[in-house]
């Protein structure tokens, strides 16, 4: 639910204007509304004590939260005893028409806030650098001190000089209050530890400092209006009880107080803590001119110098932490430009209308090209047109969109005019600032894509002969959709052959066959050694299939010159025609046939 349809928070916004209106409006006597005032704040008190109790038991807080929302629940009774009291007393005594406060009244409201104040800065250490923790802090000191200048001025200013010491104390209480909550928002930011989300915090700390500038503003026992010393003692009593409820509203989340440290420190410099500079003498020049050189001036100089200090003090910080910026720069940039010099890889930056704006050194060793030639050039012009054309549609892809990847194979042009295959992965960082181009991570891969083709080639072929191998040759023949002719042939005499004049001999005749085999076939035909002296050829019909057969025929019936003798084979031939789903029954048949062709030629030989 948001929080502005809250009812719990609509009706404690209703009643805090209600019942600081009315005080500020000045309605009755003034003992009247001293005594309404006190009346009311148990009872905001006590809803603080319930209203925090209800916090920690309901919503799973880790620890440190938890005694925060412990302790300011505590506060609330010790806040409640003290205005009873204080209640008590202005009742007792008819005589008492200010606002003034009794000391019982004033140590139960200092140790509940010492309490709230304690237990909120009780926090594990956290690693965090060093100097940006300093630098945190001297913006901290910088505000307070002009916070605490400030306070002085308005607290010893001539028309308070009959409120007494008691009324100095209380309002200088409400300036340490103000301090104390910078500190422990500090020290949650430090930490990474904050007990309360930020949006509760709000009206906590409001409360705070509305009541350290009540304090300050109208001290009590001042002859200042009653009314308005009223409203400013009771506004934050009601809006203190606004926190807890929010938390309630936001559970748990949010209780990380490095969110807002690094917001803070995320920019390169803040105007604040300067700012605080220019109000110290801003007090110091408005004293002067209107009290002259007393105590509320030395105050202000004094806290103007403290104030300078701590200035220099930061800019000798920030100058230390530029210096330490510029060497770790400089190192960074030594780094990258080693990896970069000895980098296998080319990485570049190409602009889409700007082509090559940056190619790193290893393209000279990868291409032959110095980077200075490259650069200005497209990026696409060194690239294989047969691959670029493939590639057009993702490129164009790729150029076009922010944030688009793309991988691919490619041949690129060397400088000796050779071909190399690079392995180019790049990604669109045209939104990305000092950038603004497609960054490419290009790997020479020519020899693996020339082993892996070798592999390939090896897996399908022959080793002896270069023709296609049994698993090919199955694989085309599955690939085919209806009926596929194949021819299976078997050398007739090659065991005496290889007997006879050895395997060296031998394998020059497979070679033979091989290469008769070839003239033999057309384009579309695939020739094939399945093994020993057993050939194959998956034709593109029966009439390609008879074919081959006759023209093979016809060109073994030729004595060949092999190892300087003329030698003979001759090869029987069975020719099938069949479904290419099942090759093996294909070849079954076929072979059956090669073997009738087999006997045949036996029988014709005796």
């Amino acid at each position: 639910m948001p929080l502005r349809r809250d009812p719990v928070l609509i009706t404690l916004a209703v009643a805090g204007v209600l019942l600081v209106g009315g005080f500020a409006l000045d309605p009755g006597t003034p003992r009247a509304q001293l005594v309404a005032a006190w009346l009311l704040a148990p009872m905001l008190d006590l809803l603080l004590f319930w209203s925090a109790r209800r916090v920690h038991r309901v919503l799973d807080l880790p620890p440190h939260a938890d005694r925060f929302w412990r302790a300011l629940s505590a506060a609330g009774l010790l806040f409640a005893a003290g205005d009873l009291v204080q209640l008590y007393a202005v009742l007792a005594d008819p005589g008492i028409d200010r606002l003034t406060f009794h000391p019982v009244q004033s140590t139960a409201a200092l140790s509940g806030v010492v309490l709230v104040c304690a237990v909120a800065m009780v926090h594990r250490n956290r690693d965090r650098p060093r100097r940006k923790r300093i630098r945190l802090l001297l913006d901290t000191a910088l505000i307070n001190t002009a916070s605490a200048s400030v306070a002085w001025c308005l607290m010893t200013r001539p028309d308070l000089a009959e409120v007494g010491a008691g009324a100095h104390f209380v309002a200088l209480f409400g300036c340490g209050l103000v301090l104390c909550a910078v500190f422990v928002a500090v020290r949650s930011g430090l930490t990474g530890e904050t007990p309360l989300s930020g949006m509760a915090a709000v009206p906590i700390v409001s409360a705070t400092v509305l009541q350290a500038v009540g304090n300050i503003l109208l001290p009590s026992g001042s002859a200042g209006d009653s009314g308005s010393q009223m409203a400013l003692a009771t506004a934050p009593l009601v809006l203190v009880l606004a926190g807890p409820r929010i938390q309630l509203l936001r559970g748990a989340a949010g209780l990380d107080g490095r969110l807002w440290l690094e917001r803070a420190l995320r920019g390169r410099y803040s105007v604040l803590p300067y700012t605080g500079t220019v109000i110290c003498a801003a007090a110091l020049v408005i004293v002067l001119a209107t009290d002259g050189l007393g105590l509320s001036a030395w105050g202000a100089l004094t806290g103007l110098l403290v104030n300078v200090a701590l200035v220099i003090a930061r800019q000798v910080l920030a100058l230390a932490e530029n210096d330490s910026l510029l060497v770790e720069i400089r190192n960074r940039e030594q780094r990258l430009n080693g990896l970069l010099r000895h980098s296998s890889e080319v990485i570049s930056i190409a602009s889409p209308d700007a082509g090559f704006t940056y190619v790193s050194p290893a393209v000279e060793r990868v291409l032959g090209l110095p980077a200075s030639a490259v650069l200005g050039r497209d990026s696409l012009d060194t690239l294989h047109h047969e691959d670029r054309a493939p590639l057009s549609d993702d490129l164009d892809l790729l150029y076009s969109t922010p944030g688009a990847e793309l991988t691919f194979h490619g041949r690129f042009l060397h400088a000796d005019g050779s071909w190399r295959w690079l392995e180019v992965v790049a990604v669109n960082l045209t939104h990305e600032p000092g950038i603004e181009g497609v960054v490419s991570n290009s790997r020479d891969v020519t020899e693996s894509r020339e082993l892996h083709e070798q592999l390939r080639y090896q897996a399908g072929h022959d080793e002896l002969t270069g023709l296609a191998n049994r698993r090919q040759f199955t694989a085309a023949v599955t690939g085919l959709h209806g009926d596929a002719a194949v021819l299976l042939i078997d050398l007739n005499g090659f065991k005496h052959i290889n007997d006879t004049y050895g395997h060296a001999v031998g394998d020059e005749v497979l070679r033979h066959v091989a290469d008769r085999l070839r003239e033999c076939s057309g384009p579309g035909d695939l020739p094939a050694r399945l093994g020993g002296d057993e050939f194959a050829v998956l034709a593109t019909g029966a009439e390609a299939a008879e074919r081959i057969a006759g023209r093979l025929r016809e060109a073994l019936d030729r004595p060949a010159d092999i190892a300087g003798r003329p030698l003979r084979v001759g090869a029987s031939i069975g020719a099938a025609v069949g479904p290419a789903a099942d090759p093996d029954h294909l070849l079954h048949a076929a072979d059956l046939l090669m073997y009738e062709d087999k006997q045949r030629s036996r029988a014709y030989a005796s």
